[in-house]
This record gives structure tokens, C-alpha cells and sequence, in this order.
């Protein structure tokens, strides 16, 4: 057996610290990537770890996040109409279920500026066609003052014995 190169030696221990200080770095690494794994999914389940099914959450998440921002705006919508319409003289319940005026307003957004003057002038058109389905019926001014059907038909008490006597005996 030749003798050991001392060259060869060293070459096998700085090829060993070398080895020992890339796995140190790995096992560091490793531990950062646990880190961040654990603040995206505190929850933590091996299911949820998987990138397909963080995909497939996150896609659910924004198709609920898309519907409840249409349900939203359509309510908002809604609020609206029944809001100017009372104030234009119409019925907000009758424009409400019609397809054509929700037609007519489906692009209106409630955030822009100008949402009141678009929805306004939607619902004087819409008053505009069809005035006897849309506009709501003037109640008249209330009612006040006295009866002109005469007094009151109640039956007269006599309010002394004579007088009772004298009703009875018809005189």
C-alpha cells in the first residue's frame, strides 16, 4: 500500500469542510423555505402545500371574491333606483323588475361621478315610455275640514223629567 499523498490529504479535507458547509447552507435554506411555507398556509395541512392546490384555492377565492363584488354592485344599484325614483315621481319597485330598464342600467357604475345623472335620466326615459306603468299615482292633498252631510243623527235625550213626560204622551 503507497503511503498517503499529503497533497491528496488536504484536497479530501477541504473538499469535506466544502461538503459540510454546502449542507449547512441547505439545511439553512431549507429553513427559510419551511418559514415562509409556514406564514403562506398557517394552517399547515400537506394537501394545501401542494402548488395545484393552492392554485385551485386561490382561483375559488377570486370566483367568490367576483361574485360578491356583482352582488354588491347590483345592490347598490338597486338602492339607487329606489332612491331617485321617488324623488322623479316613480315607481322604483315597477323599474325594478323590468328587464328593459335593468337593461338600460346594467353598464352604470355606482363608483364613477356622473352614476346619479345616467340613472336619472334612465328612469325619466323609461317614465317617458311607458308613463302609466312607471309613474307612481299622485295621493291628492289629505283630507281636512268638516262633514257637509249635516248634523249628526243621533236621538235627542229629553234632558228633564217635563220634557220626558211630554215626549212619552206625544203632547
Amino acid at each position: 500500500m503507497p503511503a498517503p499523498d499529503p497533497a491528496a490529504a488536504q484536497q479530501l479535507a477541504e473538499a469535506q469542510q466544502r461538503a459540510s458547509a454546502e449542507a449547512e447552507r441547505a439545511a439553512q435554506l431549507q429553513a427559510a423555505l419551511d418559514a415562509v411555507t409556514r406564514a403562506l398556509n398557517p394552517n399547515g395541512g400537506e394537501a394545501e402545500q401542494e402548488p395545484a392546490a393552492l392554485a385551485a384555492a386561490v382561483a375559488e377565492r377570486d370566483r367568490l371574491l367576483a361574485e360578491n363584488a356583482t352582488a354588491l354592485r347590483s345592490a347598490r344599484v338597486e338602492l339607487a333606483v329606489a332612491r331617485v325614483a321617488a324623488d322623479q315621481g316613480a315607481r322604483g319597485d315597477r323599474l325594478l323588475n323590468s328587464r328593459s330598464f335593468l337593461a338600460s342600467v346594467a353598464d352604470l357604475d355606482p363608483a364613477d361621478k356622473g352614476f346619479d345623472d345616467a340613472l336619472t335620466a334612465a328612469i325619466k326615459a323609461a317614465v317617458d315610455t311607458d308613463p302609466d306603468l312607471y309613474r307612481a299615482a299622485s295621493t291628492g292633498p289629505t283630507r281636512g275640514g268638516a262633514e257637509f252631510n249635516g248634523a249628526p243623527t243621533t236621538p235627542n235625550k229629553p234632558t228633564t223629567l217635563r220634557d220626558a213626560i211630554a215626549a212619552r204622551l206625544g203632547a
